[in-house]
């Protein structure tokens, strides 16, 4: 069995963003030739959440698209910003509510706005019965307890490029969540604790994704990210994890396919 028979699954990207305007027809062209068989786009503003509908309706054999506000975006977001948000989970491209969530690194928002804005949409993933997607950026603990506290037990989704340690990864995957992994994990030292975590989270919870145009793996870091350079995320988890590769994107493929059984007919979600 080929990576191509196989078939990956790009659980977050931004196709729509204006890095992929010269060529972006050509970039999924070569996406399906070298064995991604689906993408989800992803939204963080209401206007780039109108834009991944657009890119998923193009493509409804291939792409899904979640709709969501960004952290970074919250200090300018009003009320009415996440009332569109909810309109658009309406439309039948629409999988996933986010991208979500909490980032103190860079603190492009006020704290008190992130965490409110991040709470309300919670309680929108769990009306709207979506898996949510989540940005975490040094934010572990009030993720945690904000999903505890407002996700009523029945939020679920993915940690987008998980960022936590073991501990975190155990809480999350309590939570109901997956671990998205990407290109970042090319970067960590095999030898050191982080690099080492990636032969110990669970297998069953972990989905693949690129984050492009951002986060190209090593050894493209630094170019523009797209789908088809999950072959590498791939590899550096083949490796930690003393498995084929072949293996790893079956059952990354297949975690994918579960978290999102209610998008039927996309691409590998019919087991």
């Amino acid at each position: 069995m080929t990576l191509l028979e196989t078939g990956m699954i790009d659980t977050h990207c931004h196709l729509s963003h204006p890095d992929f305007d010269p060529d972006r027809e050509a970039v999924l062209a070569r996406c399906w030739k070298e064995g991604v068989t689906a993408i989800l786009e992803v939204g963080y503003s209401v206007e780039t959440s109108r834009k991944a509908i657009a890119v998923a309706r193009a493509h409804p054999d291939r792409i899904r698209a979640s709709v969501g506000i960004h952290p970074h975006e919250a200090g300018r977001t009003e009320p009415a910003d996440l009332e569109a948000i909810r309109e658009l989970t309406r439309e039948p491209e629409v999988v996933a509510v986010g991208e979500t969530g909490l980032d103190f690194y860079r603190d492009w928002a006020p704290r008190d706005r992130q965490l409110d804005l991040f709470a309300r949409t919670v309680r929108l993933g769990v009306e709207v019965d979506l898996p949510l997607v989540i940005h975490d950026r040094e934010a572990h603990e009030d993720v945690l307890r904000i999903l505890r506290e407002e996700g009523a037990g029945r939020a679920r989704g993915i940690f987008h490029c998980f960022s936590g340690d073991p501990e975190v990864a155990r809480q999350a995957v309590d939570l109901g969540f997956h671990l998205g992994l990407g290109g970042s994990i090319t970067y960590l030292n095999p030898r050191k604790k982080k690099g080492r975590m990636l032969g110990e989270l669970p297998l069953d919870r972990i989905v693949l994704e690129t984050d492009a145009p951002w986060l190209a793996p090593i050894p493209e870091k630094g170019t523009r990210n797209d789908p088809t350079k999950m072959r590498h995320v791939v590899a550096r988890l083949a490796e930690a994890r003393n498995l084929p590769p072949e293996e790893i994107v079956a059952r990354t493929s297949a975690n994918a396919a579960r978290l999102f059984a209610h998008a039927a007919p996309w691409p590998g979600h019919a087991g």
